[in-house]
């Protein structure tokens, strides 16, 4: 059987000049790519920009650009095809009788891209929703498009017969009373902030951080410091992780970001007089990982520090082998129970919540945990 044509004409590739003047060229590139790929972006797939093709127009290694296709790949905008070109996926689904059903899972852009926990958890799910046979579309959105008509309009261009939302925004609240009234049944998976809509799985930290603080109290780890930054918090970590010190009777302190840069931030955390720094919240973690690595890893090399909203990702940097302690969350195992549930529709039928609960990790390799970026 011949196989079917995929068409191929996209618009010409940006200039050079804009990625030879980025200070983090692989960060610009996957973005340049991005913008390339929703803006060529059609109703049926077709074929992408050759990976070699990519390379010799931007003048930069192949191995950066497979790692740059690899990411567009885990958002769902490109599919590599065995023995074909990289294919630019569509905006429709082309149905198929053998799918179970059409998952819709929307994501906050800005965290998928810097929280390693966030990304995770999608990377697994999709995998997994695919492997026992149903399709998958991934859905972007921003804060303005959550709050509109605009997020619930592409979920249902995409036909999905379910809704699956991993830590639903407060914006959320509108958009699941618009799928409600177009028939499209929502599952909510609440993390780090309070629901804001009825939640199906729970993800908690609870008896990890108190079991990590147990560790450091035996430890004489004492006092401790709360890296905090007000516009990213984590109000459920939060409030476990003041409970667990208040019930310890471990005395604590908190430092917040407060408009300064990030290297003068991350230079002032070195220089506390306290015997263990605890980030809270994942954003913040990610920000300062993201724009400061070299001095995070020498924060690291010099404090005990712990995340308790999973390991970091270090872009721009070797990953060190320092030992850090985390609270980690096992995501596949979350994304296999989830995915179970859908096929046996206890994810509809069984009364919740379902509780998934974290684990600690103490004093291990930050570069066993942290994702390359």
């Amino acid at each position: 059987m011949a196989r079917k044509k995929v068409p191929r004409t996209l618009t010409r590739l940006p200039d050079r000049r804009r990625l030879e003047q980025a200070h983090h060229k692989t960060e610009e590139l996957t973005e340049i790519l991005r913008e390339a790929a929703t803006r060529n972006r059609r109703e049926q797939p077709r074929a992408f920009y050759s990976m070699r093709e990519v390379s010799a127009h931007f003048r930069v290694p192949f191995a950066v650009v497979s790692r740059v296709y690899d990411r567009l790949e885990q958002e769902g905008l490109l599919t590599a095809v065995r023995g074909s070109k990289t294919l630019l996926q569509g905006q429709q689904f082309e149905r198929q009788l053998s799918v179970r059903a059409f998952v819709g899972l929307p994501a906050s852009l800005s965290s998928f891209v810097t929280v390693q926990g966030y990304r995770t958890f999608f990377i697994k799910i999709r995998r997994e929703l695919r492997l026992r046979g149903f399709a998958t579309g991934m859905v972007f959105y921003d804060r303005e498009e959550a709050r509109s008509q605009t997020l619930s309009r592409r979920l249902k261009a995409y036909e999905v017969d379910t809704v699956l939302w991993f830590q639903p925004p407060k914006e959320a609240r509108e958009t699941a009373l618009r799928l409600a009234d177009l028939g499209i049944r929502l599952i909510g998976v609440a993390h780090e902030q309070y629901p804001v809509i009825p939640c199906r799985y729970e993800v908690r930290r609870d008896r990890a951080i108190e079991g990590l603080l147990t560790n450091w109290k035996e430890q004489g780890i004492d006092p401790i410091t709360i890296v905090q930054w007000k516009e990213k918090n984590a109000p459920i970590v939060d409030e476990s992780l003041n409970t667990a010190l208040d019930e310890l009777g471990i005395k604590w302190s908190s430092v917040i970001l407060r408009g300064q840069s990030s290297q003068s931030f991350v230079r002032s955390l070195g220089k506390l007089k306290t015997a263990g720094l605890i980030f809270s919240s994942a954003q913040l973690a990610s920000k300062l990982c993201f724009r400061v690595p070299n001095n995070v890893i020498q924060l690291l090399a010099n404090q005990r520090v712990a995340f308790i909203n999973g390991p970091v990702s270090l872009p721009f940097a070797n990953v060190p082998d320092v030992r850090v302690d985390l609270v980690v969350v096992d995501w596949q195992w979350v994304a296999e129970q989830i995915v179970n549930d859908l096929i046996t529709q206890d994810a509809f039928h069984r009364p919740g919540p379902t509780i998934f609960e974290a684990e600690a990790k103490l004093r291990v390799p930050l570069n066993e945990f942290a994702q390359a970026i």
